[in-house]
């Protein structure tokens, strides 16, 4: 097997946004030889970040465009790159492994593919993906925590970021799947993730993703709300999807996690704080905190601000009300960068790769 144009593809994935790291093992170059084949891995080195019809890249590579076409076509079914619909015409462009080509595989993982990610991700993919300080996503509040008193953001409010969108499709949390591939199953909902916009269609034309409405994209957010999910948009004000992250499966949750300051790792606006006579020690938001922020003195809750990310999940089940949400100060607010484009610029500038 010619190992070289799954290292050249490898350094081409790396100078991409979100990276693909080099590792001692080499286990990436195992991943990309599970994914692709030497045709599409030179294929894919030669796509750029910025969409191009097949026309351009054929007479850019000096092929035939009909072949070409034909050829980008079948690998973006595959999820190794990313088509796009612009105006009419697919346009084609190279996708990151993170969030990206890996995720685009939620229909095909297997055990194999599951063990090998496994070993990657945590060998460098994950943390990797936490160093930069602009993150993919970021944490908003579950609705039912927010108080009505506080003014709220659109980007921060999920009803409002459900409600301005006019496609919306739903697919499984490939975080979940590959635990339970690793026999590592979780009981919270697998068809969870909401993809916006022309990333949706894109799912929903590769099978990836069925279509829903927003109604029913709602109940979805109710459903991952009660099972305890931290809803998880894309870092910007125009987002092009949603995650539902539990740190069991979520690695990068879970990364986040082991982080000793965990609210200094995401970009949240929101802290959780308990009203000490209100609170009958039950002890219930502490299965809640997926950031184990939540511990016990005297009987009482206590809320580690260094740890609490601002979810909102232990308010709307604490039976006594002693939990709410409150906003930052403020001058300590965050507001998103306005499109994906300016996220991903900010993230490959703190990379050093622009």
């Amino acid at each position: 097997m010619n190992e070289t144009v799954y290292e050249r593809l490898r350094e081409h994935l790396d100078s991409l946004p979100t990276g693909y790291p080099k590792t001692q093992s080499g286990v990436e170059l195992k991943m990309l030889q599970k994914l692709f084949t030497e045709e599409e891995a030179e294929m894919a080195c030669q796509l750029r970040s910025f969409p191009e019809t097949a026309e351009q890249i054929a007479e850019r590579l000096g092929q035939d465009p009909a072949k070409v076409a034909d050829f980008l076509q079948r690998i973006s079914q595959k999820g190794l790159i990313l088509r796009l619909k612009l105006k009419g015409v697919y346009h084609y462009k190279a996708a990151m492994f993170l969030v990206g080509i890996y995720e685009y595989q939620v229909k095909n993982l297997d055990r194999e593919m599951a063990e090998i990610f496994d070993e990657y991700a945590r060998e460098a993919m994950y943390a990797e993906l936490i160093r930069p300080p602009t993150p993919q996503l970021r944490v908003v509040p579950v609705q039912k925590s927010l108080d009505a008193a506080i003014e709220i953001q659109p980007y921060d409010e999920l009803r409002k970021i459900v409600e301005s969108q006019k496609n919306i499709a739903l697919a499984d949390c490939i975080c979940r799947k590959k635990s339970s591939l690793l026999d590592h199953p979780c009981r919270k909902p697998l068809e969870s993730c909401l993809l916006f916009g022309a990333m949706g269609e894109y799912y929903i034309e590769n099978g990836m993703a069925r279509r829903i409405t927003v109604k029913e994209a709602l109940e979805v957010l109710r459903k991952n709300e009660e099972a305890g999910l931290v809803p998880s948009p894309a870092n910007a004000q125009k987002v092009g999807g949603m995650c539902s992250c539990c740190a069991c499966c979520c690695g990068v949750l879970n990364a986040i996690k082991l982080d000793p300051q965990p609210s200094s790792r995401v970009k949240s606006n929101y802290f959780a704080k308990v009203n000490e006579e209100l609170c009958a020690g039950c002890e219930t938001c502490l299965e809640r905190c997926q950031m184990e922020a939540i511990f016990m003195e005297d009987d009482r809750a206590n809320i580690d601000l260094k740890r609490c990310v601002g979810c909102g999940l232990c308010v709307t089940t604490c039976p006594t009300q002693a939990l709410s949400l409150h906003q930052k100060a403020p001058k300590e607010l965050y507001v998103p960068p306005q499109k994906p484009f300016d996220t991903y610029f900010q993230i490959a500038k703190e990379r050093g790769k622009i």
